[in-house]
C-alpha cells in the first residue's frame, strides 16, 4: 500500500537527521531544468529510423537500432545536441539540494544537479567512469555517480542496448559502490520509472545474499490509467522494500519536498551569542547555560547550529561534544553543526553576511544571547544583532535571552514591545532572563520550540 505523504515525511526527516541518505535522480528529475525526458531525447531518432515510440518503448533497444542503422558516433552526436546545455534553473532541484543528502546517484547526462551544488558554493565530486573511484573524497564533498556516463565523455555514455547488456563487466566498480550504498544509506529516488531494471536487480541481488533489502523511498505520479500500475507498486513495496509515495502531478513533488525540507529545518536550532568579557558572573552563566540548553536540545532529538561566537561559542561547542561523547554519539557533526563566522579582508563582512543567511536558513528556530559591539561586522554591528536581523527577516522562531547590558538585552526588549508579532512567547518571555536559573530557561526554550511546532 503506498505511503501517505506526512508518513513520508516524518520518516525521511528523521532518516536526514540521523542517517546517511542518498538521491537517486532519473531523467524526470532533470525535465524540471529543461532537459528532455528518455521520449522527448529519442523521439528525433525514432522519427529517422520511421518508427513510432509509446509508453512501451525501450529506449536502450531504440538507440541499439538507430546506431546499427546510422553508427554510433550520430547516436551521440544526437543526444549531445539536446543535452549539452548549461540549464540547472529548477524548484525541484533546489529542493533536493537542500535536503542534504550525502551522495547523488544518477542515470542522467545532464550536469543540471552538478550546477545546482556549484551554484550553493557546494563542492562535489563527478564520478563517471569506474577509473574515477580511484579519486573519491567520501566525507569532504557530495559525490555524484553518473551511472550511465557524462556529456563530457560521450564515448563512455551507456545509451544503447549493447552498452546496457554490458554493463556488468563495464561497470564492476560502479556497480560494487552502489550495492554498498543501497545497503548502508536510505535513497530517495526522484524522476526514475524503475524501467531498466537496473536498481531493482541491484536490490534483488543484496535481498538474495542478506536475506532482507534496506528500506527506501520513491515520489511518483499515479498512473491510475494503468491496470498494472498498482499491482507495480505492491511489488516495489513487498520485494524490493521500496516505500511509494504517489502523486496526481508532478508539479506536487516540489511542494512536497520543500514541506519536507521545512520539518527538517525544524529540528535544527541556531544558537547566536559571544562576549569578551572574563568577569565571573557572565563567565558563571555562560557555562551553566551551554551545558543545560544542550543537554536540553540533544535530549529532545534537536541539532545544533553554532558559529563559535567569541568565548560562548566554545563553551557550547565544549558542552556539547561532552555530552554527545558520553551518549556515545559517533557521527557528532549531525547533531553539532559548526559554521564558523571569521574573516578581516575587505569583503569579509559581505561574505560573512551571506553565510550567515545561509546557516540560519536552514534551521527553524533561532536563539541569542550576549552579544557585543563588533567593529568588524557590517556598519559596525554586532554580529549577535545581524543575526536577529537575519532571523527575523526569514521568519525563523527567535527566542532571546535578556543578559544585562548586552546585545540580547536588546533583542529581549524589541521582542516584548512587540509581543503580539511573537504570539508563542507571550506567556514566557519574561522567563527568559539570565535571573532565572540556566535549567529553566533550558527546559523553557525547549518548550516553547514543542510548542511551535505543534501549533503549525
Amino acid at each position: 500500500m503506498p505511503i501517505e505523504k506526512e508518513q513520508f515525511i516524518k520518516q525521511f526527516a528523521k532518516q536526514a537527521l540521523d542517517d546517511r541518505i542518498s538521491l537517486f535522480l532519473g531523467a524526470g528529475g532533470s525535465c524540471d531544468a529543461g532537459y528532455p525526458n528518455w521520449a522527448d531525447l529519442f523521439t528525433p531518432l525514432a522519427k529517422e529510423l520511421g518508427t513510432p515510440i509509446s509508453e512501451s518503448t525501450d529506449y536502450y533497444k531504440l538507440a541499439q537500432y538507430y546506431a546499427n542503422s546510422f553508427g554510433s558516433t550520430e547516436l551521440r552526436k544526437g543526444i549531445n545536441e539536446r543535452i549539452n546545455r548549461n540549464r540547472f534553473e529548477s524548484p525541484l532541484l533546489e529542493e533536493l539540494v537542500d535536503i542534504g543528502f550525502t551522495n547523488v546517484w544518477t542515470t542522467n547526462f545532464d550536469n543540471a544537479i552538478e550546477l545546482n551544488y556549484h551554484k550553493r558554493g557546494i563542492l562535489t565530486n563527478k564520478v563517471f567512469r569506474d577509473s574515477d573511484f580511484s579519486n573519491i573524497e567520501l566525507n569532504k564533498r557530495i559525490n555524484i555517480f553518473k551511472m550511465n556516463g557524462d556529456v563530457t565523455n560521450l564515448e563512455g555514455i551507456v545509451a544503447t542496448q549493447d552498452d546496457y547488456e554490458r554493463y556488468a563487466d563495464t561497470h564492476q566498480v560502479t556497480l560494487m559502490f552502489f550495492k554498498r550504498e543501497l545497503i548502508s544509506s536510505t535513497f530517495l529516488f526522484i524522476g526514475y520509472s524503475f524501467t531498466d531494471h537496473l536498481v531493482l536487480e541491484c536490490i534483488s541481488e543484496i535481498t538474495r545474499y542478506l536475506g532482507v533489502a534496506p528500506h527506501h523511498y520513491t515520489i511518483m505520479k499515479n498512473d491510475s490509467k494503468n491496470p498494472y500500475f498498482k499491482h507495480f507498486v505492491e511489488d516495489m513495496e513487498q520485494r524490493y522494500h521500496i516505500r511509494v509515495l504517489l502523486v496526481e502531478n508532478y508539479s506536487d513533488i516540489p511542494i512536497i519536498l520543500s514541506e519536507l525540507n521545512e520539518r527538517i529545518r525544524k529540528k535544527k536550532v541556531f544558537i547566536s551569542g559571544a562576549f569578551s568579557s572574563y568577569e565571573t558572573k557572565i563567565e558563571k552563566f555562560s557555562h551553566e547555560f551551554s551545558r543545560n540548553l544542550t543537554a536540553s536540545l540533544f535530549d529532545n532529538d534537536y541539532r545544533i547550529i553554532n558559529g563559535i561566537g567569541r568565548r560562548f561559542g566554545t563553551h557550547l561547542i565544549g558542552y556539547a561534544n561532552e555530552y554527545l561523547v558520553k551518549m556515545g554519539v559517533k557521527d557528532i557533526e549531525k547533531y553539532l553543526i559548526i559554521k564558523p563566522f571569521v574573516g578581516n579582508k575587505e569583503d569579509s563582512a559581505e561574505k560573512k553576511k551571506r553565510l550567515r543567511e545561509n546557516v540560519i536558513g536552514q534551521c527553524g528556530t533561532a536563539i541569542f544571547v550576549f552579544g557585543e559591539a563588533d567593529g568588524n561586522s557590517v556598519n559596525t554591528k554586532s554580529g549577535v544583532l545581524e543575526e536577529f536581523d537575519i532571523a527575523c527577516k526569514l521568519h525563523k522562531v527567535i527566542i532571546p535571552i535578556s543578559y544585562p547590558n548586552m546585545i540580547s538585552e536588546e533583542i529581549w526588549k524589541i521582542i516584548k514591545d512587540n509581543i503580539t508579532e511573537y504570539p508563542y512567547l507571550e506567556k514566557s518571555i519574561d522567563f527568559l532572563m539570565s535571573t532565572e536559573s540556566a535549567e529553566q530557561i533550558s527546559k523553557l526554550i525547549v518548550h516553547i520550540i514543542d510548542s511551535v511546532q505543534e501549533a503549525k
